[in-house]
């Protein structure tokens, strides 16, 4: 990396231009989604990022979802890239230009439509020979879904509780997302409280499942972070806030199914983290509290290209 091209991200959205005038910053322009949107006052926040970890966690346990990982994504080999990857063409959307979004959505369905096959070995429920593919609506929605949910749950517990307006007005522009991705509008629950019913039937219903190989390396997201070093050391902070809340922010029914443990001293440490990080974020710097994509300049493509060579993205598998 550049240290000179990263201090100049850092501070480019406030660089004058050379009229003198200050450039705006992405989320002060209308894009794709406009500048007063709940998509773009969520996702602006840096917190709101690590809601991924979790929202991966939830996808694991699809077991159709889980085969096409396998094949065609690096989240078990690579969990930080898929992380990276899918933050980078997310936030493309959340605050680029309607021509970025749009772009940014057909790549993705550029990918989607490559990622498809039939399911070589039983595995939980689901038998061989069974089909798959990432375009499949009924695949895409768990993984829309847990990405939605998964911010609007850290949103409201890292910074402010989102009233039942804004939650609906959260999804009704993720909705937009959905659509941009490929998926048909019937796809998609109508509304936030039937959000909520979808997620909680699928806890509920049976049809999620994870093996001990797949939990294993599931697992080893969280509890072992891709640093060593004195990078490892600086970083035990965030890695172990990551912990505690991937962990304990997830559903009870998920928690089960990874097995992981909870008792009300594990309560007790989130609780203070929780609060500890909504009583402090008002008083960080923007540089620190604000997500890149939303401090850099106004009509730039977030981190690079629009096209994507990766076989990986949000929407597969």
């Amino acid at each position: 990396m550049n240290p000179l091209g990263g201090l100049l991200d850092l501070v480019s959205p406030v660089i004058p231009g050379r009229d003198g005038t200050v450039r705006p910053t992405a989320e002060e322009v209308d894009g794709y989604f406009p500048a007063d949107s709940m998509v773009r006052r969520l996702h602006r926040e840096r917190i709101v990022a690590i809601s991924g970890v979790r929202a991966l966690l939830m996808q694991a346990l699809d077991p159709l979802a889980v085969v096409g990982f396998d094949r065609h994504s690096v989240l078990f080999e690579d969990p930080e890239a898929r992380l990276v990857s899918t933050d980078r063409m997310m936030s493309r959307i959340y605050f680029g230009t309607r021509e970025t979004a749009l772009a940014t959505g057909r790549a993705i369905e550029g990918m989607h439509d490559r990622v498809n096959g039939m399911v070589e070995e039983d595995y939980g429920p689901i038998p061989a020979g069974t089909p798959y593919s990432a375009g499949d609506p009924e695949l895409m929605l768990w993984t829309l879904a847990t990405l939605a949910d998964s911010a609007m749950l850290y949103a409201s517990r890292f910074i402010s509780p989102l009233s039942d307006e804004e939650r609906e007005a959260y999804w009704s522009d993720y909705r937009q997302v959905g659509q941009l991705l490929g998926m048909p509008d019937d796809s998609m629950p109508p509304t936030e409280p039937e959000l909520r019913e979808y997620l909680d039937g699928r806890l509920r219903d049976g049809s999620l499942y994870i093996s001990d190989e797949v939990r294993e390396r599931a697992v080893a997201i969280i509890f072992d972070p891709p640093f060593s070093g004195w990078t490892r050391l600086a970083l035990t902070p965030l890695t172990e806030a990551v912990k505690l809340s991937s962990v304990g922010l997830l559903p009870p029914e998920a928690r089960q199914l990874y097995g992981f443990g909870w008792d009300p001293i594990r309560q007790a440490a989130l609780d203070s983290l929780l609060l500890q990080v909504r009583l402090a974020s008002p008083t960080w710097p923007s540089w620190f509290r604000l997500h890149d994509a939303a401090r850099a300049p106004a009509g730039t493509t977030f981190q690079g290209r629009v096209s994507i060579e990766s076989t990986d993205g949000p929407g597969a598998p």
